[in-house]
């Protein structure tokens, strides 16, 4: 399997068809080919950013970047978010994720205490999503890229044949056969008046031939916050996991700062956690990658 050589955060608006939970009657034998966009392939797939010079102000760094440093990460999950009135796009990516270290040192290259460094990028700008493991106070905001970067590119790269899974039987039996699933999940902001297509590699999903059952759970990916009030789109992006075993809705688990008690009740502390669930009616395309 050969991904096709895909240009720079190319943009494809994907219009949704036939999103129901499908039903037994609707299966065929040999399901056709469809005519959605590529899916993404994401193990090829990444952001990478070019660091300049520049001294780390902590007495203890150890980094050695007299040249700066150049960084290639994978990407995890996409988010495109479409103006309904415009029709203008803006795609947001989540890199994965990796802990904090003293780049080029010359032994004891992991920090301690460890974080994770963990991002979200667009052409424009980038957050940080990382996490100590105690809750720090409110999330970072979005910032441009320069000059904190010299450049930032995002390659995403797509399979050469793409098959739309419409139906049980369809789905099962491409899960049976070990090849790689992508799904599209959109869901709407009518108060904003934006669309939000979100697209990730399905890393389990449950199945029951026997029965044409099907459930996917997966994740980590970025989903819009429809009750926050931020202006910018980056900084109404939250990180969760989806479950769901119909294409109509899903239902999604956000990482929210999670209260800790004691054997008391008294809270002791916060941490970062998938704690908040919501569902959101959706139109889901599940894609197999030919």
């Amino acid at each position: 399997m050969r991904p096709q050589i895909g240009s720079i955060l190319t943009l494809s608006i994907l219009i949704l068809v036939g999103c129901s939970q499908p039903t037994d009657s609707q299966t065929e034998t040999q399901p056709a080919k469809s005519d959605v966009a590529a899916a993404c392939n994401f193990q090829s797939s990444y952001m990478t950013w070019d660091l300049p010079p520049r001294p780390d102000p902590r007495p203890y760094a150890r980094h050695n970047l007299p040249l700066g440093n150049k960084a290639r990460i994978q990407l995890e999950a996409l988010i495109d978010v479409i103006d309904e009135a415009s029709g203008e796009s803006e795609r947001f990516v989540l890199i994965a994720p990796c802990r904090t270290e003293w780049v080029y040192a010359e032994d004891r290259l992991f920090q301690i205490p460890s974080t994770e460094y963990r991002m979200i990028y667009s052409l424009k700008d980038h957050r940080g999503m990382g996490s100590k493991i105690m809750y720090q106070g409110p999330s970072s905001k979005g910032e441009p890229h320069f000059p904190n970067f010299s450049s930032v590119e995002i390659d995403v790269q797509t399979f050469t044949g793409t098959r739309q899974l419409k139906t049980p039987t369809e789905i099962n039996s491409a899960t049976e056969t070990n090849i790689p699933l992508v799904a599209r999940t959109e869901i709407r902001d009518a108060k904003r008046g934006r669309r939000y297509v979100m697209e990730y590699p399905i890393r389990t999903m449950n199945f029951r031939p026997e029965a044409g059952s099907f459930q996917v759970d997966t994740g980590p990916l970025l989903v819009p916050d429809l009750n926050s009030d931020e202006e910018k789109p980056i900084d109404r992006l939250e990180m969760a996991h989806v479950v769901y075993n119909r294409l109509d809705k899903a239902e999604f688990i956000l990482r929210r700062p999670t209260p800790i008690a004691d054997e008391s009740a008294a809270e002791v502390t916060k941490v970062l956690h998938y704690s908040e669930v919501v569902e959101h009616p959706a139109e889901t395309v599940l894609l197999a990658a030919e």
